[in-house]
């Protein structure tokens, strides 16, 4: 078995999956393969935080601020947005999500009494995740540039 070449097969495709191809390169197809994944994936991650929120919501739960539940619907709105139609302004409110993450965490605002590592690893996640945020803002003008 040849590991390199099936992982290339089914993981990694040039033409649906081009995470490392600069974001003025893409083809129309790529840009809307590429919007639709994250627009998934952020619309999952937002449902997970909206229903944790929820669950939690008459008492310190969880995700102690109240702010957490309306902020997640939103964020879920926005992705569903982004999806369907590719629109810059939703890709722009969809990347203020890692910037929440991230001053949440450094704040203890989304949990009180998380342990430092903790707070460090999700603001290093919410660093990267900004930094892909902007490259769907960039991908995003892009496709409403050509329409």
């Amino acid at each position: 078995m040849d590991w390199p070449s099936l992982v290339r097969k089914y993981v990694w495709d040039e033409e649906k999956t081009p995470y490392l191809v600069r974001s003025d390169r893409l083809t129309p197809g790529q840009v809307r393969s590429e919007l639709f994944v994250y627009a998934l994936l952020l619309a999952i991650l937002a449902s997970v935080v909206l229903v944790v929120a929820l669950a939690g919501a008459g008492s310190v739960g969880p995700l102690a601020s109240p702010g957490v539940a309306p902020y997640a619907f939103t964020i879920l709105a926005g992705a569903i947005v982004l999806g369907v139609s590719g629109h810059p302004a939703a890709a722009g409110y969809c990347a203020t999500a890692p910037l929440a993450v991230g001053l949440g965490s450094g704040l203890g605002v989304l949990r009180p009494g998380m342990a430092a590592g903790e707070a460090l690893v999700l603001l290093a996640f919410s660093v990267l995740w900004l930094g892909y945020a902007a490259r769907t803002v960039r991908i995003a003008r892009r496709l409403r540039g050509r329409n």
